[in-house]
């Protein structure tokens, strides 16, 4: 448990850096790395847990898994799937429910070994075998089989609409995992183009160029930092003084004055990426609607929106980020409709109804400076309705562990993060299927009505049939309030100006990327 920091105001943060003085050191500055093979240094406020992709369920571990490890295929510029390890595009039976995968035959593992079809079939079935987070995204296939030492089969009892970003999934060595899980974590070996130099959980990642990486495009970069910076004000004084080259995601304090206070701009996209809070429906007062309801009235989604996202998200009103609802057709403004406005005395008159017992509401948030703000909001719009409340800020370890117990002594409400794909599934049946309670679904809700849904959503290939069953399923979350949808964020970077050629990806996990296709990141060196 932790007490919320003092946040700087926007006026607080220029006199503190000062704005004339950060021209001038801007103009003065700058070198970036030391020669022919820099280093690029980003100060996060997303800090990789573990390295491990079978084990992995947080942005800031995504990013540096992959860079270390290659899929089948990765993305493209935007959500298209190229192949990576795969020798070209999969090969589909005629009702597709098989598909055939050629590894590239120049493919191997940082440690000089091959890849094989093994590492592929025990990549796809490791998840399962432990109930990972990663299980959801492999959990369709019936089987995965190898035909022979570079060829794999996928095999399907229906269709998966999200195959392609399925086959994305990192591809690690099956042996030298087993060997020791524990030092595969912080330790692994796969088949990208970093290899990990040193790496200190929630804390630090520094990955160096493999100079034998087999793939294409090779980096320029040599050497890539991802350090954990705690405040936004801290992640700019870092770009100013050119401790990082480039900070994470950008917040809203600080992104009108990257440019005066630091010789660098803003890059960023539409990404897949929110925020909802969601409620413990396995034990405690939330289990009860009526308290879920009086919730629902104790704070103004709207303004908070405005004060700590806007200009870097917007309002979304059901699991899925705007653009995948607007892209699905789905009904947004009746799903505004049910969202309730600010009523204190309404929500006091509701919880005198459900007789909650006495005590204060828990709400858990990572440190993440947006989780806390959201987490203090909500408590106070519950103190002006005359209930307790407790905010618990946990380190993102701790957090992720915690948010799945479902124990009314951890948390009442939580505040959550989605991080999915242009694909609704991988908003809803991560989140909200009973299948990844306790994994990664932290609300319990068992309604069976909704889980058939998102099930049948994932097995069949036709989209308008597809659409109805998300549609349904979102309005029964909704008017259940088994969450309060808050807002999308952009995927964001704040870049040294020396930095060349860096585009930010919509897939969050894929940033920063320093290679792909004709765009390969340079930096400036020393003259």
């Amino acid at each position: 448990m932790s007490e919320r920091p003092l946040e700087p105001t926007r006026r607080d943060l220029l006199a503190g850096l000062g704005t004339a003085g950060g021209g001038a050191l801007a103009g003065c500055s700058t070198t970036l790395g030391t020669g022919p093979s820099p280093t690029f240094r980003v100060g996060t406020l997303r800090p990789p847990i573990t390295l491990d992709p079978i084990e992995a369920r947080s942005i800031g571990s995504e990013q540096a898994i992959g860079r270390v490890f290659d899929g089948l295929y990765e993305y493209g510029e935007g959500t298209d799937v190229v192949p990576a390890i795969a020798a070209g595009e999969p090969a589909f039976g005629t009702d597709r429910r098989e598909v055939t995968v050629e590894i590239d035959e120049r493919a191997r593992f940082q440690n000089g070994r091959d890849v094989v079809a093994e590492d592929v079939v025990y990549s796809f079935e490791a998840p399962l075998e432990t109930d990972a987070p990663t299980a959801w995204r492999v959990e369709p296939f019936d089987s995965v089989t190898a035909v022979d030492e570079r060829t794999i089969r996928f095999s399907l009892e229906e269709p998966y609409p999200g195959l392609d970003y399925a086959l994305t999934h990192p591809i690690v060595p099956r042996q030298e995992r087993e060997d020791d899980r524990e030092a595969f974590a912080t330790e692994p070996i796969g088949a990208g183009p970093f290899e990990v130099t040193s790496f200190s959980a929630e804390k630090k990642a520094t990955l160096s160029r493999w100079g034998d990486y087999w793939g294409d495009p090779v980096p320029e970069i040599a050497r890539l930092t991802m350090a954990y910076v705690e405040f936004p004000m801290t992640q700019l004084t870092s770009l100013r003084t050119n401790r990082n080259d480039a900070i994470e995601p950008v917040s809203p304090l600080i992104v009108d004055h990257v440019s005066d206070v630091a010789n660098a701009s803003v890059k960023r996209r539409q990404g897949y990426t929110s925020f909802y809070f969601g409620f413990n429906l396995n034990q405690g007062p939330t289990t009860d609607p009526r308290v879920r309801e009086a919730i629902s009235y104790c704070m103004d989604l709207e303004k908070a929106v405005a004060d700590f996202v806007a200009p870097m998200g917007r309002r979304q009103y059901s699991p899925l980020p705007p653009q995948v609802a607007d892209d699905w057709d789905m009904p947004t403004d009746e799903w505004a409709d049910l969202a309730n406005e600010t009523n204190p005395e309404t929500a006091r008159q509701l919880f005198r109804e459900a007789d909650a017992a006495s005590g204060q509401l828990r709400i858990l948030t990572s440190t993440d400076p947006k989780h806390k703000e959201f987490g203090e909001a909500l408590a106070g719009g519950l103190r002006d309705a005359s209930r307790g409340a407790l905010v618990v800020s946990k380190p993102e370890s701790s957090f992720l562990e915690t948010v799945v117990s479902g124990s009314a002594r951890d948390y009442s409400v939580f505040v959550g993060e989605i991080v999915g794909t242009p694909d609704p599934d991988s908003h809803l049946y991560p989140t909200f299927h009973e299948n990844m309670a306790g994994v990664t679904n932290g609300t319990f809700y068992r309604e069976d009505a909704v889980m058939e849904r998102l099930m049948a959503a994932r097995e069949t290939e036709d989209r308008e049939r597809r659409r109805r069953l998300y549609e349904a399923a979102i309005t029964r979350l909704l008017e259940d309030r088994v969450c309060l949808p808050i807002c999308s964020f952009e995927n964001s970077f704040a870049v040294d100006a020396g930095v060349r050629n860096f585009r930010v990806h919509p897939i969050a996990g894929v940033n920063p990327r320093l290679a792909a296709g004709a765009d390969i990141v340079t930096m400036e060196t020393e003259p």
